[in-house]
């Protein structure tokens, strides 16, 4: 396995891997047959310096009318004698011309000593047929530019999360003691819900509004993390209106600037862009913002001790990977600190929503990134549409 010189950035052969073998791509690869049918792809192992990259995968020509791609970056520590360590996936619908338009953009942080490479493959088989394919890496931010570094743990704490021996649970939801749950009619007759939703200010005419934001105060309040001096970060516009509960809270909460790029989202820890939940927006419409630099904070303050987010893991989903994002938005959080996420639980595929199985194995692949998750609920949808739905996730 060859580890290529460490340049900031580099365009990868596809099929410099596996040389000679044809992809389950028709018209890519090379005219052998591949002993293994799943295969698409392969690039060399390449080496970076510690820090922040991301791959970027596009195809030119490509159509399908079924299929889905799978890239697995894996990681190569030559001389170990170990095989290749999976490190991160994303998954790209082949049918779907949008998102083959998109491309696939998969954000990492590489080690010293490790070299990397893209591996796409087809599980289920494809028709699919493209004209070429194109794999960029670029070393985005070095260690030693982005300033990051580990966090200490938060010191609030609350009712401890339970980890239960099944992750998924038939039994009724409760807004007082939340989990990971849809929203549901009886939850508006919960007296927590109009504790909190009495507060937003201003509050939002929409239920489905109304209940998201009530039950991100109702999770970070039960969990402990509403306390006097404690931090946090949100994304979504939505969440101004959470501005007088944290306020009465005595906490310290901003909100992050939405990302250009979901799929290639890499926090910048030394230039945060975060604007006041209580800012008023100027002629233009727009709210004065400032920059965070968590690398210019002491040991003891860098970081957060809670984060929220609204409609982020749609925007991973429709770009690839909900996990590689919501990881990435995590990274500034604590340890032992509690993210809400929320989103929109689709009532069947066609949805625009996360369907359950995408969610299922979100919850999984954050459990094997070391966070923990609480026991998803997920009730009778029947073919009500798409609701809201609130993923609570404590950082190990």
């Amino acid at each position: 396995m060859e580890a290529h010189a460490q340049d900031t950035a580099r365009d990868l052969d596809p099929f410099g891997f596996m040389v000679g073998h044809g992809s389950a791509i028709r018209s890519l690869g090379g005219k052998e047959r591949s002993p293994d049918p799943r295969y698409v792809f392969h690039t060399p192992y390449v080496e970076f310096q510690p820090g922040r990259v991301l791959f970027t995968i596009r195809f030119d020509q490509l159509k399908a009318s079924f299929g889905e791609l799978r890239v697995n970056i894996n990681a190569f520590i030559p001389g170990s004698g170990r095989d290749a360590i999976f490190v991160t996936s994303a998954r790209l619908q082949m049918a779907d011309s949008a998102a083959v338009a998109r491309g696939l953009s998969i954000s990492f942080l590489s080690v010293a000593g490790a070299t990397y490479a893209a591996f796409g493959y087809c599980v289920e088989g494809t028709d699919a047929q493209a004209a070429g394919i194109s794999i960029h890496a670029e070393q985005l931010e070095a260690n030693d530019e982005a300033g990051q570094q580990p966090l200490l743990p938060t010191h609030f704490t609350g009712v401890d999360l339970q980890i239960p021996t099944r992750l998924v649970s038939e039994d009724a939801v409760s807004f007082t003691d939340p989990a990971s749950q849809p929203m549901t009619e009886a939850q508006f007759a919960e007296p927590g819900f109009e504790l909190w939703a009495s507060r937003l200010s201003p509050r939002p005419a929409s239920p489905d509004a109304q209940w998201r934001l009530a039950f991100i105060a109702q999770v970070l309040d039960r969990y402990g993390m509403l306390r006097s001096g404690a931090q946090g970060i949100g994304w979504g516009e939505e969440s101004r209106a959470l501005a007088p509960i944290f306020a009465a809270a005595q906490c310290d909460a901003v909100l992050a600037a939405p990302p250009v790029e979901p799929a290639g989202i890499a926090i910048a820890w030394n230039a945060l862009a975060c604007s006041a939940l209580d800012a008023v927006p100027g002629p233009d419409g727009s709210f004065p913002g400032k920059i965070v630099s968590l690398v210019e904070q002491p040991a003891d303050q860098r970081g957060f001790d809670f984060l929220w987010s609204i409609g982020m893991a749609e925007q991973g989903h429709a770009a690839g990977s909900s996990v590689n994002l919501l990881c990435e938005l995590m990274a500034v959080l604590r340890p032992g600190g509690y993210a809400v996420h929320m989103f929109d639980l689709a009532a069947g595929d066609a949805g625009a929503g996360l369907p359950r199985r995408e969610v299922e194995r979100l919850s999984v692949m954050l459990i094997s990134r070391g966070f923990s998750v609480a026991q998803l609920h997920f009730g009778a949808m029947g073919a009500q549409g798409d609701i809201p739905f609130g993923l609570v996730v404590r950082k190990d």
